[in-house]
């Protein structure tokens, strides 16, 4: 049995897009049984040509046809709605798909008999990940975050030796929150903090882990936390069925001092229709994308529905300077964006090869001892519709 893995164009906004190295499409097609369509263009943003994926087994077509013939479509950014509703019944989608908070786009796949694999819920036994880089995104928000507290601060204050140390609160202690404290507290990898020694400012910093129970404190995070944080970055993780309770309302943020800044490593974009409804977990603040990630308090942002829902926009004195992407780990340079799918390349070969041998359809119910460890992760990131983890 063939089958086809399509490969489309993974926008995100032009002129930014993440696409694989040409090595992966080359092993891929190196496996038996297997053919690949690749959208036209294809990496030619991160500097590749299309001789450099040259293979008997590979052809150039159109993105249309891709989401409408290939069996198996290999993304990391969701498609757009215009493409995923052009799938047909039997197709497979590989993508980072968020299941928990998009939970009508997993039920319109479940009952269009479209088969999905979210890659953010491919997890080994212990919960790890084994599609990630969480690091690209803790890194790369507390850099933007750095560089737009300076600014706030200004250089005076920036440099002044008896400034306080800085003060940074980490929202969420999962994976991503703990990239995040190693980022802030080692904010030298902007040179900021050797530039501070050596200009007899203050390099000092206090990291503040919130866990769940500090975060549902309002009463501490009103007297403790958010008057004193030049810093709040947020990498909660709220489960289904929670999505539509925020961590911090529209009423607290004046609380947060004029200068600070709020880091959003999360991806969940407003969507009222969901249900639950999708809320921000800082409540009223804007999602960014690769172009526009930094929102000052008199951006328009703040006030346009398509960004921020009517009911969750904020009074222009709640507001304080937000960075916040829908794809941390595609900001930088090309370069950038080519280390990061180089990464996730190395992590997707093992499971393209599975599903190029055994398909979707072998993938099986987790038995101990019988089936892998790579089944058993991919099971887990099935449509939960399908495995009934949700009922319908």
């Amino acid at each position: 049995m063939t089958r086809v893995f399509g490969f489309p164009r993974m926008w995100i906004f032009p002129p930014f897009r993440r696409e694989f190295p040409p090595w992966l499409i080359h092993e891929l097609a190196n496996t038996p049984n297997v053919e690949i369509m690749v959208a036209n263009g294809y990496g030619e943003d991160l500097g590749f040509r299309p001789e450099d994926y040259k293979h008997h087994k590979v052809k150039f077509v159109t993105q249309k046809k891709i989401f409408e013939q290939a069996d198996y479509i290999v993304c990391l950014t969701t498609p757009s709605e215009e493409e995923w509703k052009s799938m047909n019944a039997g197709q497979t989608l590989l993508a980072f798909l968020h299941y928990n908070t998009h939970p009508d786009k997993t039920k319109w796949f479940y009952e269009h008999g479209i088969h999905t694999i979210s890659l953010d819920d491919i997890k080994d036994e212990r919960g790890n990940r084994l599609v990630e880089d969480l690091r690209s995104t803790a890194y790369n928000s507390v850099k933007a975050g750095i560089i737009e507290l300076r600014k706030n601060l200004g250089e005076n204050r920036w440099f002044d030796p008896s400034r306080d140390p800085l003060r940074f609160y980490v929202m969420g202690t999962g994976k991503v929150g703990l990239w995040a404290i190693r980022a802030l507290n080692h904010f030298g990898f902007l040179g900021y903090q050797e530039e501070l020694k050596e200009k007899g400012g203050n390099p000092k910093t206090i990291i503040n882990p919130l866990g769940r129970f500090e975060t549902s404190d309002k009463k501490y995070m009103n007297n403790e936390v958010l008057p004193q944080a030049d810093l709040l970055l947020d990498a909660t993780y709220r489960p289904a069925g929670k999505t539509n309770k925020p961590i911090i309302t529209t009423d607290q943020l004046s609380l947060l001092p004029k200068h600070a800044v709020i880091v959003d490593t999360t991806a969940d974009r407003y969507d009222l229709n969901s249900n639950p409804p999708v809320v921000k977990a800082i409540q009223g603040i804007p999602t960014g994308w690769v172009d526009k990630y930094v929102f000052s308090p008199n951006d328009p942002e703040w006030t346009d529905p398509n960004v921020v829902p009517a009911q969750f926009q904020t009074e222009q004195e709640q507001r304080r300077t937000v960075v916040s992407s829908y794809s941390w780990p595609s900001y930088g340079t090309p370069q950038d964006r080519l280390e990061n799918t180089e990464h996730y390349a190395q992590q997707l070969r093992p499971i393209l090869e599975f599903l190029a041998i055994h398909g979707v359809e072998g993938i099986r119910k987790p038995q101990k001892g019988i089936t892998s460890a790579l089944n058993d992760a991919l099971y887990r990131s099935l449509n939960p519709y399908a495995i009934g983890t949700w009922k319908v």
